[in-house]
């Protein structure tokens, strides 16, 4: 494939559209302080690591689940919110079992199994992960994690046209665009291309910003870089949305990847561009 250089990168400028649909939407506090156990006090003087900041991708994490057993159905527990429960980020606490079960759910989810929860292991034995995620939006605005920090309410866009910031794979004008993790990034080739079988499992070097622009990005956009963490990570993304290549050949489309279809590219870019996007679930 041939690369190109994006409009937003070569022009300095950002995508408007008079269409936009904004809803206001929480950081969940739970999924930090409960399920990986972080300290408020981490929360606070640590706060951008767990924020949720302007123009990153928002996950939704409302539907919530009390099950235990792995092979239960995922049967959301009776707790309403009053504005979408929202991270874009697992924050630097997340158990190694935790990111390599969700790379495997992804991987793996079908429409047979799709309504079982995520999986991983831990001290020996399966467990299952209490969170779904789906996709919201695009932040427009700074919410934190614990609201001793701040104002833990953001607003996101949800349907429209945006400029977001591209993943690790070039995207074209025209193909469909989905979300995924940044430790996720093994899974595809270097043009984004689903790699057949399984990686090797989620270690702490995955997590590490490569030398480039991903390492400059996550050191100077989200105000969370120190030399020992090496910038804001495990955070969600933007990539084109491409089927398994075996062979240079092209095979079939993942189910796990076409979940978290999101829209469409409106200017495609390099990897770590900004690209302009257009949000809607009506392409899948």
């Amino acid at each position: 494939m041939s690369h190109s250089h994006s409009i937003a990168q070569l022009t300095g400028t950002r995508l408007d559209s008079s269409a936009k649909h904004i809803v206001p939407c929480r950081v969940n506090h739970d999924i930090f302080a409960r399920t990986f156990q972080i300290p408020e006090k981490k929360m606070t003087e640590d706060k951008y690591r767990y924020a949720m900041q302007k123009d990153e991708i928002v996950l939704d994490v409302g539907r919530k689940t009390d099950v235990e057993d792995v092979l239960d159905e995922f049967i959301p527990s009776d707790v309403k919110h009053p504005y979408p429960s929202v991270i874009t980020t697992l924050g630097d606490k997340a158990p190694e079992g935790v990111l390599a079960g969700i790379q495997q759910y992804f991987r793996n989810v079908d429409m047979t199994n799709e309504d079982l929860p995520i999986i991983y292991t831990a001290d020996g034995r399966w467990k299952a992960f209490p969170y779904k995620f789906g996709f919201v939006g695009v932040a427009l605005g700074t919410a934190y994690a614990s609201d001793l920090s701040g104002d833990n309410v953001g607003s996101v866009l949800v349907g429209g046209m945006a400029t977001v910031l591209n993943g690790h794979f070039p995207c074209y004008t025209g193909e469909l665009v989905q979300w995924y993790f940044d430790f996720e990034r093994d899974e595809y080739d270097e043009e984004g291309f689903r790699i057949p079988g399984a990686p090797a499992a989620v270690d702490g070097k995955l997590l590490v910003p490569r030398r480039g622009p991903e390492q400059w990005y996550k050191q100077r956009m989200f105000a969370a870089y120190k030399e020992t963490n090496g910038g804001k990570n495990r955070v969600a993304l933007i990539k084109p949305y491409r089927p398994v290549r075996v062979d240079g050949k092209r095979k079939r489309y993942l189910y796990g990847d076409r979940l978290r279809v999101v829209g469409r590219i409106v200017n495609g870019g390099m990897p770590w561009e900004p690209v302009d996007i257009f949000l809607s679930n009506t392409f899948v």
